[in-house]
């Protein structure tokens, strides 16, 4: 099951815009008329209930979309790219990777819900024609704006499975066997352990309700720090709100590997969870195997010790089906407790109201070489997309600039005609 991978999204940049004029007959003064240039594509990722694994982007090749097109003459407009739209699982978390391939803070996305989509790298604006920058001082531009680029992002998915219920216990305890029983799914089952090797899903009918339960391949001692694949199973009952744990009643040792499994479950601290720890789940013990003679011997004693740590335990032998129905039926009461006390604290909770902080168009500071470095969305895209080589569209640059404020904010840091000045990463000699 491929359920991790990293690649790199790269939004298309956005189109040039024109420089053109009218030159139609008996219109002499025509004047500019150089269109813009297309928006380039996004890159979007959708959750899609008909797949299962990111088999598709396990190659880690960047994903690009298009970029716009160039704008026309007669102010017509270039055309913009359509998205890239990839489609993933639902479940999947989108976080953003570092230079140094670590994520950064909270996810960029979480597609928990089938068709949810989130845009992950947004396309780059289209240029401006030369017909944008016509005024009454300057009535023929010969200088258009190049389109901005595409964001550039390396990207970390992960799938966590959408289960309702997990079942979890040692190897060959029976788990594959229950949610054979349970419903339509064909989990592999066999006399050795590990037959399981990833998790398997299947939708349990139970009295009129229905819920969906997740095997979990068997956890092992030191699975919680990463032994044998126990950080790649254990991620997946992250979203579960139950948990069904099957006993193996006829092993000699049962409650010890209870305990054991329980100890993992409690050890397991993600990097990067997404809900409350596994200990705290509501758990349902199956002391499965009733059926073989062993288990007789020992089911009285491990009810009593279930009994005593207040916890809800059946009888099943999830081979002959025995008891299967009355716990699942069991399972979905403790997963309707569950919601509705989820929903009775989210609705506890008073939304507390704040402004928005209010965004600065610009800052203005000195760099670490003594450069002064101005930082801001309009500026920075006005400095990488207009060609400071050209004489007018420099001139463009400095005049937009000081408009903003931003030529008094230099003075302020000492920024005199002739020095250097960083504008994202453009470095211009100011002549303010």
């Amino acid at each position: 099951m491929i359920d991790r991978v990293e690649f790199e999204g790269v939004a298309g940049s956005g189109g040039d815009g024109m420089v053109s004029f009218r030159r139609e007959k008996f219109v002499p003064r025509g004047g500019p008329d150089g269109g813009d240039g297309g928006r380039g594509g996004d890159v979007a990722l959708v959750a899609d209930v008909r797949l299962s694994t990111l088999r598709g982007l396990q190659d880690g090749r960047p994903q690009r979309a298009q970029d716009g097109r160039a704008g026309g003459t007669a102010r017509r407009r270039g055309r913009s790219a359509p998205d890239l739209e990839l489609r993933v699982p639902a479940g999947c978390v989108v976080w953003e990777l570092d230079d140094g391939g670590a994520p950064r803070g909270e996810p960029l996305a979480d597609l928990e819900e089938p068709g949810a989509r989130a845009v992950v790298a947004r396309g780059g604006r289209g240029g401006w024609g030369n017909q944008r920058f016509a005024s009454s001082t300057r009535q023929a531009p010969r200088f258009a704006q190049s389109g901005a680029p595409g964001e550039r992002r390396r990207l970390l998915l992960e799938l966590r499975l959408l289960a309702d219920v997990g079942i979890v216990g040692l190897p060959n305890a029976g788990k594959s066997t229950l949610l054979r029983a349970w419903s339509a799914a064909t989990p592999k089952v066999a006399a050795y352990p590990f037959t399981t090797l990833e998790p398997q899903l299947g939708v349990v009918e139970a009295g009129g309700d229905s819920f969906v339960a997740a095997d979990l391949p068997g956890l092992i001692e030191g699975a919680s720090e990463g032994h044998g694949l126990g950080h790649e199973f254990l991620r997946h009952i992250e979203r579960t709100r139950v948990l069904v744990h099957v006993i193996d009643a006829a092993a000699p040792s049962a409650l010890d590997a209870f305990d054991l499994v329980n100890g993992e479950l409690a050890a397991f601290r993600p990097e990067r969870p997404l809900a409350a720890p596994l200990e705290e789940r509501p758990q349902l013990v199956a002391l499965n195997k009733i059926d073989m003679p062993a288990a007789g011997e020992s089911l009285a004693a491990l009810g009593t010790l279930l009994e005593d740590r207040g916890l809800p335990w059946l009888e099943v032998s999830a081979l002959s089906r025995e008891g299967t129905r009355e716990l699942a039926l069991r399972a979905a009461q403790l997963l309707g407790e569950a919601r509705e006390a989820a929903a009775a604290a989210a609705s506890g909770r008073l939304p507390v109201l704040r402004p928005p902080p209010r965004r600065r168009r610009f800052e203005v500071s000195r760099g670490q070489d003594g450069v002064a470095e101005v930082a801001g969305h309009t500026p920075e895209w006005l400095a990488a997309t207009l060609d400071t080589g050209d004489e007018e569209a420099r001139g463009e640059l400095f005049r937009r600039l000081q408009v903003m404020g931003i030529a008094r904010a230099l003075e302020r840091v000492g920024v005199e005609r002739g020095d250097r000045v960083r504008i994202g990463s453009v470095e211009i000699v100011w002549e303010g």
